[in-house]
């Protein structure tokens, strides 16, 4: 059986800067990967590589079989939460709708009924149905981003793909996100770039670790060696019994330590 997603020895260039390098990478049918990474390490611009949106300097993407240009209609995305403009006036049933709009729109252009009665089915399935005509602005983190994931799930993927879906919502909502990608994953393979060292062993399949390289693709644990290599200097895990690590700052040359987008305390670098 073909992989829902195969990447042959892929390098991505912008410019002479490389971002990726001779990355191989499987990806079975079925199947939800957790990809981590330090910032700059990749992880959003093999995302776009994926979807065909930057070209590869060396290399292939196939999906499901096809080119990554060919295959992309298989894929729905879900963007960071940061990327989406959420000033725009729109309501949460038209987000959804615009899934339908497989030419684009025309002047006499109207939604039919039809249309609304599909989109009040991802709402239910994200469990957001109660504000299908709430203004997205007046919508909390966690609404918004199921309201993202339900607009990706509207186009009717056989896979998807998700760039920090948790990055910028408290811890509840984030186990509520979770929990709907598990039961997403029961149809549909995922595949999910994320900074949260505490949920990513608990819901995926496999875990690959990236910076600009593939450093690591295989079972969902983390160890030590791991994430000293991941980030290429040594660190130090703490818990604090919330749903984060702590790495301490390092000193000295030739060490790289990349912090995330999680609030920092003074000393502290986060991921």
């Amino acid at each position: 059986m073909l992989p829902a997603l195969h990447i042959d020895h892929l390098s991505v260039h912008y410019g002479r800067t490389p971002a990726l390098t001779d990355v191989c990478l499987d990806v079975a049918e079925g199947e939800f990967l957790g990809i981590m990474g330090p910032n700059g390490g990749g992880k959003s611009t093999l995302l776009k590589a994926i979807l065909g949106l930057v070209p590869p300097t060396l290399g292939s993407v196939q999906i499901f079989g096809k080119s990554a240009l060919d295959g992309r209609s298989n894929v729905g995305y879900v963007p960071q939460f940061s990327a989406v403009d959420r000033r725009f006036p729109i309501s949460v049933t038209e987000v959804i709708m615009t899934a339908f709009l497989k030419r684009g729109l025309h002047p006499f252009f109207r939604f039919s009924s039809e249309h609304k009665e599909r989109a009040q089915e991802y709402l239910r399935r994200v469990s957001i149905q109660h504000l299908a005509h709430r203004q997205i602005a007046a919508l909390s983190g966690g609404e918004f981003q199921r309201l993202l994931i339900a607009r990706a799930l509207a186009a009717e993927p056989r896979m998807l793909l998700l760039d920090e879906p948790t990055a910028s919502i408290d811890p509840a909502s984030r186990e509520c996100v979770y929990e709907l990608l598990g039961d997403i994953n029961r149809s549909m393979t995922i595949v999910l770039v994320t900074h949260d060292l505490f949920a990513i062993s608990a819901k995926v399949h496999a875990l690959a670790c990236l910076n600009q390289r593939l450093v690591y693709h295989g079972e969902p644990k983390l160890t030590p060696e791991l994430v000293n290599r991941m980030y290429c200097c040594p660190v130090d895990l703490v818990a604090h019994g919330v749903p984060h690590r702590v790495l301490a700052q390092h000193e000295g040359e030739g060490c790289t330590c990349h912090s995330a987008s999680a609030p920092e305390k003074q000393g502290e670098k986060h991921v």
